[in-house]
């Protein structure tokens, strides 16, 4: 029954994303699966960066691991996958797709619409255009306390944002699925797509998908 309910998902998401005029408001993301894929060590051995990225459709279960990977809740108190400074969890993850970009909502597991269409552009260089699915890491310093200026991420938000692309490269190492960390966006046009507060700086994209 769970598989059948995955697959239907897995249809529907698709079918959303590829033929519908305008992109979903909320996209309720599947349980993470624990007990499929690679052992951590074998993760390690395949993790790389990768290139010659596709618009090839990524699974509904994949894209809710890795977000479930990058910055999900795995203990009861709330607490994450990927360790903040003194738990500031001031991280925060969007996610870009052909259709719309969208806030990951790590406490109902969602992904919720912030700005219809492709914006993909915007989040790093040319080849970033062409995969499936670009994330940006934004650091909220209000969050981090004193020690930062206006426009500034603090120091501690790069370590952390380390922690978090790494989730999500190991993640799609075991679901043989190609990513690469990078940088060249544009963080006024992302402040403005996004509606940001000034506070909220972009620390590192990774573009995410399969590979030709």
């Amino acid at each position: 029954m769970k598989r059948i309910f995955s697959t239907l998902a897995f249809i529907a998401f698709i079918c959303t994303f590829s033929f519908a005029q305008g992109a979903p408001k909320t996209i309720k993301l599947l349980p993470p699966t624990y007990d499929e894929g690679m052992t951590l060590m074998q993760a390690l051995k395949n993790r790389k960066s990768s290139k010659g990225f596709t618009e090839k459709e990524i699974s509904l279960q994949d894209i809710s691991n890795m977000m479930w990977a990058a910055l999900g809740v795995n203990r009861p108190d709330g607490k994450r996958t990927a360790p903040t400074g003194s738990n500031r969890q001031e991280i925060e993850l969007y996610a870009f797709f052909k259709t719309g970009a969208y806030y990951y909502n790590y406490k109902d597991h969602t992904l919720e619409l912030v700005a219809e269409g492709d914006h993909r552009s915007i989040t790093g260089r040319a080849d970033a255009q062409k995969a499936y699915l670009n994330l940006l890491f934004i650091a909220d310093s209000d969050k981090t306390g004193p020690g930062h200026r206006p426009g500034d991420a603090n120091t501690v938000s790069y370590v952390n944002v380390g922690y978090v692309s790494q989730n999500v490269y190991l993640y799609c190492a075991n679901a043989g699925i190609g990513s690469r960390a990078r940088g060249g966006w544009n963080q006024q046009k992302v402040v403005e797509t996004l509606g940001l507060k000034e506070t909220m700086i972009v620390v590192l994209g990774q573009t995410v998908g399969y590979c030709e």
